[in-house]
């Protein structure tokens, strides 16, 4: 089965689960700026990843653009921020107002750990950050500016798992 490992992420998480993905399955990797139409031509099996920018998916102006497409293909989508698991409904809303609905209907979708370093973020990112932190209160805004790295191999082993599966279902 042909298939593709598409990305976009910001500070370089979602890049690194991608590259972990590439390592352990040999499949293609490309950035999403990287990939039309024709990567995606004959592509049966489309991993797509993507960190969140203020609770939208970077990579929902390419799925957007290539939505047509990707109706026909399987698709799997990662999911990288540092929204905790067990807030569900918050991370699910990511990926339904990024994404058009039968899109994100249709992806099998992995949630993995970001990481946040606060030197390294843009000017205005860290601004806004700040903003955000100071209307979270004192305790929580403290927690958003205090980084974090949750970004490591092991957080892949569902999505590992599934991906084995639908490969060897398709070798068979």
């Amino acid at each position: 089965m042909k298939s593709l490992i598409v990305y976009q992420g910001r500070y370089g998480a979602t890049q690194q689960y991608a590259e972990w993905l590439h390592q352990k399955f040999a499949l293609n990797l490309l950035t999403a700026t990287a990939c039309g139409e024709e990567q995606l031509k004959d592509t049966e099996l489309v991993v797509m990843g993507s960190s969140v920018y203020i609770g939208k998916l970077e990579i929902s102006n390419w799925v957007k653009q290539h939505s047509a497409t990707l109706r026909g293909k399987k698709l799997v989508l990662f999911v990288v921020s540092g929204t905790p698991k067990d807030q569900t409904e918050k991370l699910r809303q990511y990926v339904r107002s990024s994404l058009p609905d039968f899109i994100a209907e249709k992806c099998d979708v992995y949630y993995l750990d970001g990481r946040l370093v606060y030197n390294k973020l843009l000017r205005k990112d860290r601004f806004m950050l700040r903003m955000g932190a100071l209307f979270a209160g004192k305790v929580n805004g403290h927690k958003m500016l205090a980084g974090y790295d949750g970004v490591k191999e092991e957080n892949l082993a569902d999505l590992y798992q599934h991906l084995e599966e639908m490969l060897y279902q398709h070798a068979l």
